[in-house]
């Protein structure tokens, strides 16, 4: 009888020194969940930061506007030169003495008239777009120093993302070889049927019990289904969840 219970104890040890393994070796594997997880945050975060692809798209629309503005400012500033020209012409022709035909004269007078009147309205045309042309470059320059101050603030978080991807790497090393030798202590068929319950059980194919009750869904253990999970020489499941079942002692 002695034997027997001692035989019990035996088994029971047995059973909850397998749960306690596939525990622990579930922690590790949430940790490593956890760390992969930040890994793919930081990854994604090296591929381009928003605020900075913003500011670069900003400063290039800003850069057009203004060789648009430039252009255009050019483009009035030629056409003035042209007007100023021709009425220079008109102006030497009409004083010069050459032309005594009072007729050609009239007409150089009502041509040199019309002249003036589109220098004037020229001149007011490219005073405008010169004004235009500065409040772009203005802008433009405003876009400039918000791209730098990005690109400033950019290096420093990348800076500081690779520093964690490194550390995250280090870690994940560590920790997949701790997992390595903790999962080479565990039988091969449990190990087969704890990972297979992992992919089913959103990560967690052990369930702790805790206040005699499972730690993941809450469901209370009967007396009886607590006594099987502390005595029993099989792993027990939860009715409820179907998670393994970890006892403390």
């Amino acid at each position: 009888m002695a034997q027997e219970k001692e035989d019990a104890q035996e088994i029971s040890m047995s059973t909850t020194q397998l749960a306690a393994q596939l525990f622990q070796l579930q922690q590790l594997d949430l940790e490593l969940d956890r760390l992969s997880a930040e890994m793919q945050a930081v990854a994604t975060a090296l591929q381009g930061n928003p605020e900075l692809q913003k500011r670069r798209a900003e400063y290039e629309i800003a850069q057009q506007q203004l060789q648009t503005g430039l252009l255009a400012q050019k483009e009035a500033e030629w056409t003035l030169e042209d007007i100023n020209n021709r009425l220079k012409a008109q102006e030497q022709r009409m004083f010069s003495g050459s032309v005594n035909n009072t007729k050609e004269l009239q007409s150089l007078q009502n041509e040199a008239q019309r002249l003036r009147a589109q220098q004037s309205h020229q001149e007011e045309t490219t005073l405008e777009v010169i004004d235009a042309a500065e409040a772009l470059q203005e802008a433009a320059q405003r876009r400039h120093n918000a791209l730098q101050k990005a690109e400033e603030a950019w290096q420093q978080e990348s800076s500081t993302l690779v520093s964690r991807r490194d550390q995250f790497a280090v870690r994940q090393q560590e920790l997949q070889s701790k997992r390595s030798l903790h999962a080479a202590s565990v039988d091969q068929g449990v190990l087969a049927r704890y990972e297979a319950m992992r992919r089913t059980r959103q990560g967690r194919a052990v369930s702790k019990v805790e206040q005699n009750a499972c730690q993941w869904c809450r469901v209370i253990l009967t007396p009886s289904e607590l006594q099987h999970v502390r005595i029993s020489a099989e792993l027990q499941t939860c009715t409820n969840c179907g998670r393994i079942l970890y006892y403390d002692r």
